[in-house]
């Protein structure tokens, strides 16, 4: 081979090398995850989706598909359905937080079909690696199904769990909490008592208290249990924040037809009571009853309730124990009508604070 040619070899060595297709090695993504089903679908509807995507899922995925079916027969409280969703899923290899799901759905279906003490220790087993909502739900649920006392503390879940006890379980047992030796007044029913939703964002704080207004809810109640005033009060509360759009009740107290003093809006949030600005230091104190006639409302509008005398008679001891923790004058006290154009709190109490606060005019 000349000598040349045999330089060259190397070169036209590279050069094919070079030229030939190079062999990339492609890295596989993930799977993509189990699609879920259209949101339009009611929970029959997503049951019926799921049932469908069944015979094409892995293990894993399949037993994460037979929970949210246990879920869905849960909320359609069909519960024997339910638990055998639930069963399936712990003889599966899940997640921890997955088992207590399943546990959790288990312990549910029992208390539908009003078997306590199997629910019982499902329930008891789903608690540690439940997420904090439904470990405070469980935990009610627990105390509630087993006749012991809730703590004041858990009632803020019973709205839902309430849902899953038998109808004919027995009204809840609150442990009472503790007094507050700080609040300026002690109320008969606190918040937690009466079962309040948390309170929403758009509040400002209080300042010093310096005025009382007096209302009534012109909303007609003859109630009389504590079990009804509780039930009065979520109304109240629904009705304040979802329609007007306010953080919490309106009032900072309410007094129910018995004469209970009520925890309403905390007494260092300011109130949605007097309109604006005129709610800035103004303790708002509500007497639960419609006393003023509205017939351009409904029937059961028509005739005005009158205040009861437990009700005056608790009215007179707030307003004074109020007036003495923040150093208020009795011409401070008003009613509703002197800020605005308004019927409330309806004559009868219009005259009362007439006469206590000793200004005729207002």
């Amino acid at each position: 081979m000349p000598h040349r040619l045999v330089q060259l070899l190397p070169i036209l060595l590279l050069l094919v090398a070079c030229a030939a297709p190079v062999q990339r090695q492609v890295t596989r993504g993930l799977e993509p995850p189990v699609a879920s089903p259209p949101a339009s679908l009611d929970a029959a509807g997503r049951l019926d989706w799921w049932q469908n995507q069944l015979s094409g899922l892995g293990p894993a995925d399949h037993a994460e598909a037979r929970l949210l079916m246990g879920e869905l027969h849960l909320e359609l409280r069909e519960s024997t359905e339910a638990r055998q969703a639930f069963y399936e899923v712990l003889g599966a290899k899940v997640s921890a937080s997955e088992m207590a799901r399943a546990e959790r759905g288990i312990g549910l279906s029992y208390l539908l079909d009003d078997r306590v003490g199997l629910a019982v220790p499902h329930l008891e087993k789903a608690l540690g690696d439940l997420d904090m909502r439904a470990q405070g739900e469980v935990r009610y649920l627990i105390a509630a199904s087993q006749g012991r006392t809730v703590s004041a503390d858990l009632l803020a879940y019973a709205p839902q769990a309430d849902n899953w006890l038998p109808s004919n379980h027995g009204q809840v047992q609150v442990a009472s909490a503790p007094k507050d030796s700080n609040a300026p007044i002690q109320v008969d029913m606190t918040r937690a008592e009466w079962r309040a939703a948390p309170m929403k964002s758009n509040w400002d704080p209080m300042v010093t208290p310096y005025r009382i207004t007096v209302h009534h809810t012109a909303e007609p109640f003859e109630g009389s249990s504590r079990a009804q005033t509780a039930s009065q009060m979520q109304f109240i509360q629904r009705l304040h924040q979802n329609d007007k759009g306010w953080a919490d009740v309106g009032y900072h107290y309410l007094i129910d037809r018995e004469g209970r003093l009520i925890e309403g809006r905390p007494i260092d949030r300011q109130g949605a009571h007097a309109t604006g600005t005129n709610n800035i230091g103004n303790i708002g104190i509500c007497v639960i009853g419609n006393f003023v006639g509205q017939p351009e409302r409904s029937a059961e509008y028509h005739v005005a309730q009158a205040p009861t005398q437990k009700q005056m008679a608790t009215l007179e001891r707030a307003v004074e124990e109020l007036r003495e923790s923040y150093d208020i004058p009795r011409k401070h006290v008003y009613h509703h009508s002197k800020f605005t154009g308004t019927l409330c709190p309806g004559p009868a109490l219009i005259s009362w604070v007439r006469n206590y606060s000793g200004n005729r005019w207002h």
